[in-house]
């Protein structure tokens, strides 16, 4: 466990180190790939064997996540302490370390989903207590996400449409169907059906830590997979005032929609026009996330109902679409409290 042993507390780790480390690590005390429960003998063991066991079952941008976490947080807390050492006091204090380090809320949870899973992994071998997983409860709240109100809609459509460029059409058409950014970057243009005014979402885009490691290979990728999950991979109506707009820029199938070529642009170069495009607009400032939550506010403020609204945006549950993406505005509350004599 020399390995192990050289994992110091106040080391500072990158995804790119500790996918090599874990990596190199597993193959020197495992190398028929199998888990060896007994081989444990730190929280760190059990965190690269996790690692490993949930590399080939999960998504390559969901283990850069894990990953990440692991990395950055779990094992520089608690990789060097025994598992006996694991107690619900350790935990409890770490979960206050967390808090206390000034983290966004969004990094918090995925730290303590991710450790709640590792100490089920532990659990199910009989080498730690199943009641810790409890101790790892997510119970941090998340922010509401800032969406653009009605009239931010109108002056940015109008702002769009008189542009009349690819870009400012593939704005509104995540504007008018709430797609997701990554979704916008990997749609081509055959994805579109000018037939039928719909669209298929078949990719989506996202750049994770380099899984190869070797010396010379960047830090980072671009990753295009399918859709994040079934519900995910859908067709969807375009806007009737959009397909016209669509069909005469036109291009080869096989071409990407907003690079016009056969490779792809990311999430964060899209990001950053669409800020160029808020300053324009005289727009406080918000990420491209805000217009799908302004989307999916507006539907059901039409009334539309919410499975259909949930199918559009490709969740897998209505629940998430009242949850996370359904706000409620003040003339929403206006109209409540006017309706109380």
């Amino acid at each position: 466990m020399e390995k192990t042993a050289e994992l110091k507390k106040d080391r500072l780790y990158s995804p790119k180190q500790i996918l090599e480390e874990a990596e190199e690590y597993l193959r020197e005390i495992n190398p028929d790939d199998s888990v060896i429960p007994a081989s444990w003998d730190t929280v760190a063991d059990m965190c690269l064997s996790w690692l490993q066991y949930r590399k080939s079952t999960v998504k390559r941008s969901t283990y850069s996540c894990y990953s990440y976490c692991v990395a950055k947080h779990i094992i520089p807390s608690l990789g060097k302490l025994s598992l006996p050492e694991l107690t619900e006091e350790t935990l409890s204090s770490f979960k206050t370390d967390m808090k206390g380090l000034g983290l966004a809320e969004t990094t918090i949870r995925s730290v303590l989903v991710t450790l709640k899973s590792i100490l089920k992994y532990g659990g199910q071998t009989g080498l730690l207590d199943r009641e810790l997983t409890s101790v790892c409860a997510v119970n941090c709240r998340r922010p509401e996400s800032r969406m653009l109100t009605v009239q931010e809609s109108i002056v940015m459509k109008d702002y769009l449409l008189d542009r009349n460029s690819v870009f400012s059409a593939a704005i509104l058409l995540c504007r008018g169907t709430g797609i997701r950014i990554g979704e916008l970057c990997g749609l081509k243009w055959g994805d579109i059906n000018f037939r039928t005014n719909t669209m298929c979402i078949r990719r989506t885009v996202s750049r994770i830590p380099n899984p190869d490691t070797s010396a010379g290979q960047p830090k980072t990728i671009l990753y295009i997979r399918a859709p994040k999950s079934h519900t995910s991979a859908r067709e969807i109506p375009i806007p009737q005032y959009l397909a016209g707009i669509l069909a005469e820029m036109k291009k080869e199938d096989d071409l990407y929609l907003l690079t016009g070529a056969k490779t792809c642009t990311e999430p964060r170069n899209v990001q950053k026009k669409f800020k160029t495009i808020l300053k324009h607009c005289n727009m406080e400032d918000c990420n491209f996330h805000a217009m799908r939550h302004g989307f999916a506010t507006a539907c059901l403020e039409k009334g539309v109902d919410c499975k259909t609204v949930s199918s559009i945006l490709g969740h897998a549950s209505t629940r998430t679409t009242m949850e996370f993406y359904v706000h409620t505005s003040m003339r929403q509350k206006q109209d409540c409290i006017d309706k109380i004599e």
